[in-house]
């Protein structure tokens, strides 16, 4: 960055001070003026001081320069004292300039040729006026939509106005993303129509969870419903609207609070397994500004009434239903018959449901996101990809039916071709150690690099098992080379799942690792994880993608604010379990946008975290449970192989560099395209690139 650019000399204290010195006295005035600048400047007047947005000193004027927002300037007490102020500044002789938000975003050139006139009338001042300015149209400066999809009540007191009508008020859009405030501005646009059935396609990483509860926010009533298709999903929400909990949503974004100056909403998380959902009161539920519960939960059970029995068609207004390509189809559609009138947002990183049919909703928005740029832009982690490769040419496996007979498996093609039965792969174990131990040392040698470079952040490690005993073989070795780890699975109790989590997840936690069993495949957000490794085939990009996202996203962390670029995501992975070709995916397109499950090959389709059904013909003995012994009636194990790991980065830096340079030139394009617009005599593209950079950067 240039030291001398005005908007790094001229401080600011909000973003509408910092908006008027990018977008007005920044093409008006050479960088020189800084000294003549004064920012919130005292004047005293009788039993008051005023403190002037800026002051601009010249040999004979005064100019104060008073910015007007558009929240605080609009009642009646705002108004008359805007006027006393004016008239008190005018009275002691100062040139008083008002500049109010919506005057800087839609009439730039206005305003900086109303700057220019004034300074033109000081001899010191008029010197560091620009002759012909070139004059960029605002780009972060966001005309706010969401009011018109649900205006606030008309004439109605404070007092009487309900959460959302007061939240609303407060929601701030610079702290998300600007592929959310896309997506929000599109909902806007739907939701006024008078539609109701809108989908958002956003790929991993891109933040879904946060466009959520944003959207919540900004379209709700009366009473948000969040439907997720499992606990993990579920908690990230949780997490999301835990306003005590360093991470949430609403006040700790890295942009600043999604609603300052605004209490947080009364949210009520749900569960389907053990009690809450079954022993909840209406009332309790009517308490909530916010439901948070997952798909097992809408329509009940055996053991009790679920969520839809407990509130009437009017309680709900807006739904959000997540990874909704696991759409839970017959409970979806009890959900929406029940609230026929709430609008809904349906989120999904595919294009198409699991089970092969098409998202019904209107995709109202779609975010395609390249590996590359959201690695240029500091949002994910560099991959570094480390291969274990085997000497022999081909892997051998065994599967051993009830019966006793044994088949043999030769090859990558044919383990991958048993994936179509997911019940011959919930036993598998290595009949030879070597293989995992020597991926295992890798790992170490990756988890002691990240330890060193993430200090004080402790990194983790995510493996992803074959089945519950290939998983706790893994954990056994794990901890043979000094890397704290446990399996995670569904045969555990939700006590036992929870307290696992805990010691992985917590900073004070003794966990290093964790062998999971598609429990946290997809959902699960845990920047500190940096070292991935799939044990398992994936059939599906999908899939192995909604994998490897689990720890792509960079750490945000005070330490680690200015190394940003050092961040890395180790994938560590077994040469003959087919994963070259998703990493190659990766390389060639880019694109952060899974395939949809069947376009695959093997139509390995995303599991949710909840139990996997089964059809009469495949259920398991009576009593068993998915992944336990019973529930399989065969096995299959590796019987040997050795070999060497090298290593790749998907991305090198050059290549990263450019295509930054690229973009930044495609964001030049769009911002030349909009003065052009404005402009009957615009200057030419490479005089308007010299500019903005020299004003902005």
């Amino acid at each position: 960055m240039t030291s001398g650019r005005l908007i790094d000399t001229v401080p600011g204290q909000s973003f509408l001070e910092n908006a008027f010195v990018r977008w007005v006295l920044a093409p008006a005035v050479r960088e020189a003026i800084a000294a003549h600048i004064l920012p919130q400047h005292p004047v005293p007047v009788p039993e008051h001081t005023y403190r002037l947005d800026y002051l601009i000193v010249g040999a004979r004027l005064r100019v104060a320069i008073e910015l007007d927002g558009f929240t605080h300037h609009s009642d009646r007490q705002a108004f008359v004292y805007d006027r006393v102020r004016q008239n008190d500044l005018v009275a002691r002789g100062y040139t008083v300039l008002r500049f109010s938000y919506g005057a800087i975003r839609d009439e730039t050139a206005h305003c900086v040729g109303q700057l220019q006139a004034v300074l033109r009338k000081d001899p010191v001042l008029a010197a560091y006026v620009i002759v012909d300015p070139i004059v960029p149209v605002p780009d972060d400066m966001i005309a706010n939509p969401l009011g018109l999809a649900t205006p606030p009540p008309v004439a109605v007191p404070r007092t009487a106005l309900g959460f959302y009508d007061i939240a609303r008020q407060h929601l701030a859009l610079r702290p998300l993303r600007e592929c959310q405030r896309e997506a929000l501005g599109a909902l806007a646009d739907y939701y006024r129509r008078g539609e109701i059935d809108a989908a958002c396609v956003m790929s991993v990483g891109a933040g879904k969870t946060t466009l959520g509860v944003a959207a919540a926010l900004a379209f709700t009533r009366r009473r948000a419903l969040i439907v997720t298709p499992g606990r993990v999903i579920r908690g990230t929400f949780a997490a999301a609207l835990d306003h005590k909990r360093a991470g949430n949503t609403l006040y700790t974004l890295p942009g600043g609070p999604l609603i300052p100056g605004c209490r947080p909403p009364r949210a009520l998380v749900l569960d389907s397994s053990g009690g809450p959902i079954q022993t909840v009161q209406a009332e309790e539920l009517l308490d909530a500004d916010m439901i948070v519960t997952n798909y097992h939960s809408l329509a009940g059970s055996d053991q009790g009434a679920g969520l839809l029995s407990k509130v009437s068609p009017e309680d709900i207004d807006f739904i959000v239903i997540d990874e909704a390509h696991i759409a839970a189809a017959d409970s979806y559609r009890q959900l929406f018959a029940r609230f026929p009138r709430a609008r809904r947002l349906l989120m999904s990183a595919c294009f198409s449901r699991a089970d092969g049919k098409r998202i019904t909703a209107d995709v109202v928005y779609r975010y395609r996101y390249r590996l590359i740029d959201s690695i240029a832009d500091g949002h994910a982690k560099q991959l570094n990809a480390h291969r274990f490769s085997p000497r022999v040419e081909e892997t051998a496996y065994e599967i051993r039916w009830p019966n006793g007979r044994r088949e043999q498996i030769v090859g990558k093609g044919a383990l991958l071709e048993i994936m179509r039965d997911e019940r011959k792969l919930a036993r598998i174990t290595a009949t030879s150690e070597e293989p995992i131990r020597k991926i295992m040392r890798n790992v170490r040698a990756c988890l002691s690099g990240q330890a060193k470079t993430l200090a004080p952040v402790r990194p983790r490690i995510l493996f992803a098992a074959l089945g519950q005993q290939h998983a706790e073989q893994i954990s056994r070795i794990a901890n043979e080379y000094g890397i704290a780890c446990a399996p995670l699975h569904h045969s555990m109790s939700e006590t036992e799942i929870s307290a696992t989590r805990t010691r992985f997840e917590a900073e004070s936690g003794n966990l290093e690792a964790i062998v999971q069993l598609r429990m946290l495949g997809q959902g699960y957000d845990l920047p500190p994880i940096t070292i991935v490794v799939p044990m398992r085939p994936y059939g599906s990009f999908g899939e192995f993608y909604q994998f490897i996202g689990r720890g792509i996203r960079i750490i945000q962390h005070p330490a680690l604010a200015d190394r940003t670029h050092e961040q890395r995501l180790d994938v560590v992975y077994h040469g003959e379990l087919g994963l070259d070709t998703h990493l190659e995916t990766l390389r060639a397109e880019n694109d952060m946008d899974p395939h949809p499950a069947q376009d695959d090959e093997f139509g390995d389709a995303p599991a949710t975290d909840a139990t996997v059904t089964m059809t009469a013909a495949t259920a398991p003995l009576t009593g068993s449970t998915p992944g336990s012994s019973a529930a399989i009636g065969t096995s299959a194990v590796v019987l040997w192989e050795q070999g060497d790991l090298h290593q790749q980065f998907l991305h090198d830096a050059d290549r990263i560099e450019a295509r930054r340079q690229e973009r930044e030139l495609d964001v030049f394009a769009q911002r030349y395209a909009a003065y052009a617009e404005k402009n009957p005599d615009p200057k030419p593209f490479a005089q308007f690139v010299a500019v903005i950079r020299s004003m902005h950067g």
